[in-house]
């Protein structure tokens, strides 16, 4: 009977197997998948090389190896993305969270904490295209004592069920449920009328263009088309959203989108009349986030 394989063999074996595959980073893929799957940290299994493996956690192991060959994200085969120090779960019901998206996130908690400075202040908050909830779970946890208090109200919204779903299960899964408002609905169709309209909107939008998504490759061709796609010029939901604010958003409203390299003169050129649009630009100086401020 061969021996059992140990941890520093199946690491090795699992690494060549992704170089082969050109996966961007194999040595740390293999790594974290087999911390996942023995629930050990990365630490412990550098430190034990020589630690036996079962061969059912053999086989396990080669199998998500094989899947994450294949392209399949990382986040999806742990079932979870770690985000701003929070564990979103992820599956294929919506977009994997982002580190671009914290830039969304800090952007929104500044201007809703401005707004909630203000005396007697009474703000509505308003997350589009909440995908897995990610944003909305942590607008919750931050703001949670101005919910409580009926100082903030927060409605997240999607025009998937699935990701609904899921968004769901992570504010549950983080104690805020009962804080955000989930509603299924296109942009912001219910505010001014069903829904408040809301002070402060925060949209991660599908901004890449149509046939960038047809030929994706790797993790982007597991994750939701839904999620990804803009139409033809990456620009059909923003600009539809952008239209819609002067008649669903509270007077002098401030909404903060997400886009992609190179859509910021694009969104400008579409922003409301008098609106003011400026740039938060990422750590890379690439503007990824937009305000745009409505008129009075």
């Amino acid at each position: 009977m061969a021996p059992p394989e140990a941890v520093g063999q199946a690491l090795a074996s699992a690494a060549g197997r992704l170089r082969q595959a050109q996966s961007p980073s194999p040595r740390l893929d293999a790594e974290v998948l087999l911390a996942h799957l023995l629930d050990r940290d990365r630490s412990w299994l550098l430190a034990h090389p020589e630690a036996p493996m079962s061969e059912a956690d053999g086989g396990s192991y080669r199998a998500l190896v094989d899947r994450r060959a294949a392209g399949e994200p990382v986040a999806y085969l742990r079932g979870f993305k770690e985000w701003r120090s929070l564990r979103i779960r992820t599956d294929a019901r919506a977009l994997i969270p982002r580190p671009e998206t914290e830039l969304l996130l800090e952007a929104a908690i500044e201007e809703i904490e401005a707004r909630l400075a203000r005396p007697d202040a009474s703000v509505v908050g308003w997350e589009v295209a909440t995908g897995s909830g990610a944003v909305a779970v942590a607008l919750a946890l931050r703001f949670a004592s101005q919910i409580r208090d009926g100082r903030l109200r927060l409605v997240a919204s999607d025009v998937s069920v699935d990701a609904l779903g899921l968004a769901a299960e992570n504010l549950a899964g983080h104690g805020v449920n009962d804080l955000v408002e989930l509603i299924e609905a296109d942009l912001l169709e219910p505010a001014a009328g069903a829904m408040p309209a809301p002070d402060v909107v925060v949209a991660n939008l599908p901004y890449v263009p149509s046939d960038e998504v047809d030929v994706r490759q790797g993790s982007l061709g597991f994750e939701p088309r839904i999620a990804l796609d803009g139409g033809p010029d990456g620009l059909v939901l923003l600009r539809r959203l952008l239209e819609s604010l002067p008649s669903r958003v509270a007077p002098s409203a401030s909404a903060f989108l997400e886009l992609g390299i190179g859509q910021v003169v694009a969104v400008q050129e579409l922003a409301p009349a008098g609106a003011s649009v400026s740039v938060v630009p990422d750590l890379a100086g690439l503007d990824r986030v937009v305000r745009i401020a409505m008129a009075d």
